[in-house]
């Protein structure tokens, strides 16, 4: 049996992202990329932050990134007393607009798995892509996907 070069390495927790783990990880993914994609891809994330106000008053967020030709939406957030009026609905297009305007063909996003949930992204275009078992505190999550965006 014939052991890879790797075989004798230690392996333990760092306490840190350090800039040498940095500049492995910086330095190594484009030669990855080429092996997987056939090409380098731009990994440059680019936050991609929607917010709504009234009068001055901060009332909703969307917020994520755009990343290798794809958005994440990682927070939407409405003020309780705000909801139920389609403000959350906005943000949502607001922000997949705004990712495409950044480069991204396409937004994914994960949720609770609920009937609130569900109905909210479909009706937005996004399809469940992927169920996550006891993602968090015991509830299943769902990963959605809405290609193109606008």
């Amino acid at each position: 049996m014939t052991r890879g070069r790797g075989g004798d390495a230690t392996v333990s927790p760092a306490e840190a992202m350090t800039a040498e783990l940095q500049s492995f990880l910086s330095e190594g993914w484009p030669a990855v990329d080429r092996d997987l994609f056939g090409h380098a891809v731009d990994w440059t994330s680019r936050p991609v932050v929607v917010a709504a106000r009234r009068g001055g008053a901060l009332v909703g967020v969307a917020a994520g990134e755009a990343i290798a030709g794809m958005a994440r939406l990682h927070d939407l957030m409405v003020r309780t007393e705000d909801r139920g009026a389609g403000l959350g609905g906005r943000l949502v297009e607001a922000f997949c607009a705004r990712a495409a305007e950044l480069g991204a063909a396409r937004c994914f996003l994960r949720s609770p798995d609920t009937d609130r949930h569900r109905r909210f992204y479909e009706r937005r275009g996004f399809e469940v892509v992927a169920r996550i078992p006891r993602y968090y505190h015991g509830l299943d999550f769902l990963e959605y996907l809405r290609e193109p965006l606008p």
